[in-house]
């Protein structure tokens, strides 16, 4: 009877401490994710910044994030792009990152946060204006600059995706990295997919993103020339 009771407890003992140790991780990992999360980065216009930047600065930085920022175009030549890709009156449709960013200047804005200030929730987070950077060599970036409130602490995020598309018949984003600021989210175990896709649910109901997700069922295959994603479509 003695035998079975200390086994009992030496048991509950063993598992309070796989508990503990567990419970400590988590809040480590979540700490050291927010600490990254505070390091703002910096922005680059073009790969060729950047490496201009890495040969001036030889020496290793610990804490240092960047991001490329795509231009923004002054023209209004996204519209006809924008109705040829919607209404698909157009086989091939060619947009540089400018005239993808003016494009989001114009139709996206930053959601509004509908709680009132005693009903606020505890962790509230809002993307605001979608940036994309495109590079033939490097890849197809989306930054969405993120306001978010924490049990009432205010934190202004750089949430950076970097990927590239799928081959047909149904193309699809895949992320290939995902940062916070710099902060990474693990792509492995679809964790950074998760927490992508929560973002985008901030525009799902618009009706430019819903036009947008009816018209990319007929892209067949994507291509990135230079600062350019051809879409062919079906």
């Amino acid at each position: 009877m003695s035998d079975t009771t200390n086994l009992e407890e030496k048991d509950a003992s063993l598992g309070g401490v796989l508990f503990l140790g567990a419970l400590l991780a988590v809040l480590g990992a979540f700490s050291g994710f927010l600490f990254l999360a505070s390091v703002e980065p910096k922005s680059y216009k073009s790969v060729a910044d950047l490496q201009t930047y890495l040969e001036k600065n030889t020496e290793t930085k610990l804490l240092e994030a960047s991001y490329f920022e795509g231009p923004v175009s002054r023209s209004r030549s996204w519209e006809q792009k924008r109705d040829a890709l919607f209404n698909g009156s157009a086989t091939t449709v060619e947009l540089t990152s400018g005239e993808i960013n003016a494009w989001m200047s114009a139709k996206f804005r930053q959601p509004g946060s509908s709680p009132k200030e005693d009903e606020a929730p505890d962790v509230l987070i809002l993307p605001g204006v979608p940036n994309f950077f495109i590079d033939a060599n490097e890849g197809f970036f989306l930054n969405l600059p993120t306001d978010v409130a924490i049990y009432g602490s205010e934190h202004n995020w750089m949430v950076v995706t970097q990927g590239h598309f799928s081959a047909g018949p149904q193309v699809e984003f895949q992320l290939d990295a995902l940062h916070v600021n710099d902060a990474a989210i693990p792509v492995v175990g679809g964790l950074a997919n998760q927490f992508f896709g929560a973002l985008l649910q901030a525009y799902s109901e618009t009706e430019e993103f819903v036009a947008f997700q009816n018209a990319w069922e007929k892209v067949e295959s994507v291509e990135l020339v230079g600062d350019t994603i051809r879409l062919k479509l079906r």
